[in-house]
């Protein structure tokens, strides 16, 4: 989820969760997928995992536990539905309500876990956030859907292009944003899949108030004025690699998708320009045969020709925006921007309700001259809950901290990556 200080997060009500399963009906359970729940010596079996649920049904007097045959993977979809509520210093107080699911869409043996979260929130600024973002795997993995839809009307600080150390200021801007991103993957060897997809974004009433007030600033150079309205839409060759036991919480495998799309004229772009996007992923195991895991991150979103302002690489931007904990979003944009993590998981309590993380991170974006600025690090620590065990999704709670005094609370239902 982003930061509270970025934007609208949820904040979990324990007393109001209320958790909802849809299974499809068999008449008998498969059998227990090993490379989703056994990792390493450390693992224990399923049965003796806790979650949220758990502990509440214990504060209310009840012992029972599920058996090892019924946390067994099997098709159909876990949903829970979350209050949010908040405050953000540029929306104000928020409120509003957000859907996760999780869970499989053919057999477990085969079948990824797909994931589906929607969220839409209100605020007393008049601020609403509406997204919904998908990614389905089919029976067999033999295809993959990913979806990221928005809509946005919001107000957000921006700093300029480049690193912290050459940005002159804030620049509030106000804008709607409508986004509509999909991709179909179709496997082609294994775990590698080749695939095409469609990217639109939509910034429309975009205001630069420093702009409007007669001042020169980033949005005004870079654009050779203020436009109200800036139209990206584009179509996306794509190459996923994944080896991953869960997205929800991945423990073992490696993740890399690629990406380059082209905007043209012909597709309803204002401008012709291309971009670059490359996401890795792996999960070493360390110390070998514990549950504890060394996570690593790196990303590289590259543009070419003139990108609308809006849509030039920036932090907590990304399809899932959780880049930069430490940072507000959009603290770094550059044209081009490379961005690495690494954090280390740990497991507290042998039956996994408790948990926490350690991360840093590095940013670094092309300054005006072409070249790379210098290195923008965050920092922080995190708690974890196991919210439901089945699929081992976690409630997170994380504090991050950057440069020039930057920090954020970030808040969650799934690890960062």
């Amino acid at each position: 989820m982003r930061p509270i200080a970025r934007a609208a997060a949820p904040l979990f009500l324990a007393a109001s969760l209320v958790p909802i399963h849809l299974a499809w009906a068999q008449d008998a359970p498969p059998a227990l997928p090993q490379d989703s729940v056994s990792v390493g010596a450390g693992d224990v079996p399923m049965s003796e995992l806790r979650d949220i649920g758990d502990l509440l049904a214990a504060i209310f007097g009840s012992t029972r536990v599920q058996t090892e045959a019924e946390l067994r993977p099997r098709p159909g979809l876990s949903i829970v539905a979350l209050p949010s509520i908040g405050y953000n210093p540029a929306y104000g107080a928020y409120f509003g309500v957000g859907a996760a699911a999780g869970g499989w869409l053919g057999d477990p043996e085969r079948t990824n876990v797909s994931m589906f979260a929607l969220n839409a929130t209100y605020s007393t600024n008049q601020q609403l956030t509406i997204q919904l973002r998908s990614d389905a795997w089919v029976e067999g993995n033999k295809w993959n859907f990913k979806g990221d839809w928005r809509y946005l009307d919001t107000n957000q600080d921006t700093y300029g292009l480049g690193p912290t150390t050459v940005q002159t200021g804030r620049y509030p801007m106000d804008f709607t944003m409508w986004r509509f991103y999909e991709a179909v993957y179709r496997r082609v060897s294994g775990n590698v899949y080749v695939g095409l997809g469609y990217h639109l974004n939509v910034h429309e009433q975009v205001a630069d108030e420093r702009a409007d007030a007669g001042e020169v600033t980033p949005y005004s150079i870079y654009e050779g004025g203020t436009p109200s309205q800036l139209v990206a839409s584009g179509v996306s060759v794509n190459v996923l690699v994944d080896s991953r036991d869960s997205p929800i919480y991945t423990r073992r495998g490696i993740f890399w998708n690629a990406s380059l799309r082209s905007y043209n004229k012909s597709v309803g772009s204002q401008e012709a320009w291309q971009e670059l996007q490359s996401d890795l992923r792996f999960y070493p195991i360390l110390p070998r045969g514990s549950r504890h895991v060394l996570a690593f991150w790196s990303t590289m979103w590259m543009t070419f020709g003139h990108a609308p302002y809006l849509d030039l690489p920036a932090i907590g931007w990304d399809t899932y925006g959780k880049s930069g904990r430490g940072y507000v979003q959009g603290r770094l944009r550059a044209q081009q921007q490379l961005y690495n993590e690494v954090e280390y998981r740990m497991v507290f309590t042998r039956n996994e309700l408790f948990g926490g993380v350690v991360f840093l991170n590095a940013t670094t974006g092309t300054l005006p001259s072409g070249a790379l600025g210098p290195l923008d690090p965050g920092y922080g620590i995190g708690l974890r809950m196991k919210f439901v065990k089945r699929t081992r999704t976690n409630l997170t709670l994380d504090y991050g901290w950057g440069n020039e005094n930057s920090s954020g609370l970030y808040l969650g239902t799934q690890e960062l990556f």
